[in-house]
This record gives structure tokens, sequence and C-alpha cells, in this order.
């Protein structure tokens, strides 16, 4: 596996996802729930949806429901293994045309102002330079172009979020915000 654009030194561990992803343990504490979240993309008829840092998909096919037939979402992640089990977990389901592809969430391999939304379900923290991330993220996405972010407190922590924030607030134009204990939810505009 590769991890270029991963931070040294932390992966989500397989069995920690497999437990925060649990749909009756997010059901039950009222944590994230995909089919709810996804909402915070707008779809448009047509639009290109990046989906960086796909991993389990935890997001993926809620994401794919909600953009719609007419659209299409790229599944983005380092690890092409991972790609290769989300894309025959997801073969034939309905929604979004899907392009998996595998890349560095930090030099994303797609050219300038060619994507539409730009939607990071926790996956942000995780990259060894979140920084050039969001400045790549500026680069690919078209003027106008909706940007999503969801960020773990517990990984991203103040230190290393503060800066993240004020490099999106300096290149992008904030519509909405959510943070609770546990999570922060921000949505921007190009």
């Amino acid at each position: 596996m590769t991890t270029t654009g991963i931070r040294a030194g932390w992966r989500t561990p397989a069995a920690l996802y497999r437990l925060i992803s649990s749909p009756a343990l997010r059901a039950a504490f009222g944590w994230d729930l995909a089919s709810r979240d996804v909402r915070w993309v707008r779809p448009v008829e047509g639009m290109t949806c990046l989906e960086v840092g796909s991993g389990g998909g935890f997001y993926t096919r809620a994401l794919a429901g909600h953009l719609g037939a007419g659209s299409e979402l790229i599944a983005l992640d380092p690890d092409a293994g991972s790609l290769e089990v989300l894309r025959e977990r997801l073969d034939g389901a309905p929604g979004a045309r899907m392009t998996y592809q595998p890349g560095d969430g930090c030099a994303l391999p797609l050219a300038e102002s060619s994507v539409d939304a730009l939607f990071y379900g926790y996956s942000l923290e995780e990259f060894g330079d979140p920084l050039a991330a969001i400045h790549d993220a500026h680069r690919v996405l078209r003027p106008g172009g909706q940007l999503v972010l969801f960020l773990w407190r517990p990984v991203i922590g103040r230190r290393r979020r503060e800066p993240v924030l004020r490099l999106l607030e300096s290149k992008f134009t904030r519509e909405r915000i959510s943070a609770g204990p546990q999570n922060i939810r921000l949505s921007y505009r190009r």
C-alpha cells in the first residue's frame, strides 16, 4: 500500500474504521450518517464531484446516489487495492457514473478547473501536508465550485487545524459551518 499524501505514522486502523462506520452504532449515538451527510454537497445535473480519500467507501454509495445518474463521481484514494474493493462493492449501484482513481490527495491527478465539487469525508486530517491539499483543491475546483470538508477533531488537533482553516478562509468563500465536540463540517465556494 502506498501512503503518499498520508501523514507518516497515522492511518485509520481497519478495526477502528469498521467500528466507527457501523450503521447501528452511528444511529444509536447520532453520529455521521452517510445518507444525511452527503446533502452538504449540492447536486447539479451533469456535475463532476471528486471524493478525496474514499478509503473504505463510507460516503461513496450515498454520494453517488445523491448526485444522480447524470453526474460523475470520482473516488480517489492512494490505495489502489481499496479502490478495487470499492469498485466491486458498488458495481451496478444506482446514481452517478463512477470512476476510480488512485492518487495523492496533496497532488490531485486532475486538470486545473476540472471538477464542480470536492468532498473530503474525514480524509484531509490523514494527509502529510493538508495545506498542499487545500492549494491543490483550489487548483482543480472550477470557479463557483463547492468544497466540502468534514474534519475529525481527535486526529487534526488545534495546532494542525488552525493553519488549514486560515488557508481555507483566504482561498475560498465560506458558506456553511457546523462544529461539534468530535467534528467540524465546512462548505466553501471557489
